[in-house]
Formats: structure tokens, C-alpha cells, sequence
């Protein structure tokens, strides 16, 4: 029973220290986002995207990211938007931007999403540019619905 208990105690005290260590680490990196960093307004995001399941704050981070010039964020915040709105929403319109800024920069991921943003609007020519685009990048679903949607 000793045995058990100090097991447990080591446990809570371990997770207590990590997410002490947690806390200290998010705060280090809105700093480093305050001052322009977007690798660090990304990792906020995705930390807020996967840990706190809060979409809202880490659309905030990814927009910052993708402001200053982090592609990822712009394909993460694009995404986001895309899941978030409909066809032809403001939302829509604001994923296009930062899905085209992306893709334009090379992310695969966010030409795949482009083409999905079209389709979902109707726009089956422009999809299939998109996923063509992401399938010589190498994105695999591109490839996928490339092939699809030209039967």
C-alpha cells in the first residue's frame, strides 16, 4: 500500500510540474508571438486547436501567424475558416485569401483546401486546378480527387 501511495504522489507531483512547465512554455511563446514571431503565434494555435479544443482563440493565433508571414498558419487558419463557413460566407472569403496566400507559397495542404473551397462553391474547373496543383506538390488526396472529379 506505501508502495501505491508513493506512486500515485509521483504521478500528481510529475503532472503538476508539466503543466507548470506547460503554462510557462505558452506564455514564453505569446511573447515570442508579440514580438513577431509566427512560428510561435502557430504552436499558440495549434495548441489551442488540440489540447483546449478552442477553434475561436486559435483562429486568432493562426491569423496572426499567417499576418506575419508563417504559411502553415495561413493553411491552419484557412482551414479552419473552411470547416467554420458555408459556401460564399464571409468566412469562406477569408479562407480563400489565406488558403491562396499559402498555396502560393508552395503548402500543398492549402491548394488541396483551395480545391475543396471551389468545389464546395460549385466551382468544378477551379477545384480541379487546385487539386491538380496540390497532386504535383505531391499531396496524395489531390491526386485522388483530381481523378475523380475529371471521370
Amino acid at each position: 500500500m506505501k508502495y501505491f501511495v508513493r506512486v500515485i504522489f509521483v504521478a500528481l507531483s510529475l503532472g503538476f510540474f508539466a503543466s507548470g512547465a506547460l503554462a510557462q512554455e505558452k506564455e514564453e511563446m505569446e511573447a515570442l508571438c508579440k514580438e513577431g514571431n509566427g512560428f510561435a503565434c502557430l504552436k499558440i494555435g495549434d495548441r489551442y486547436r488540440t489540447l483546449d479544443r478552442d477553434l475561436k482563440k486559435a483562429l486568432v493565433y493562426y491569423i496572426k501567424a499567417c499576418d506575419i508571414g508563417d504559411m502553415e498558419g495561413c493553411t491552419n487558419g484557412g482551414v479552419v475558416l473552411l470547416l467554420k463557413g458555408t459556401p460564399y460566407s464571409k468566412d469562406f472569403k477569408q479562407a480563400r485569401k489565406m488558403l491562396g496566400k499559402s498555396c502560393e507559397a508552395g503548402e500543398d495542404r492549402a491548394c488541396f483546401n483551395m480545391g475543396t473551397l471551389n468545389y464546395k462553391e460549385g466551382r468544378q474547373s477551379k477545384a480541379i486546378k487546385y487539386y491538380k496543383r496540390a497532386c504535383r506538390m505531391g499531396n496524395p488526396g489531390g491526386c485522388a480527387k483530381e481523378k475523380r472529379l475529371n471521370r
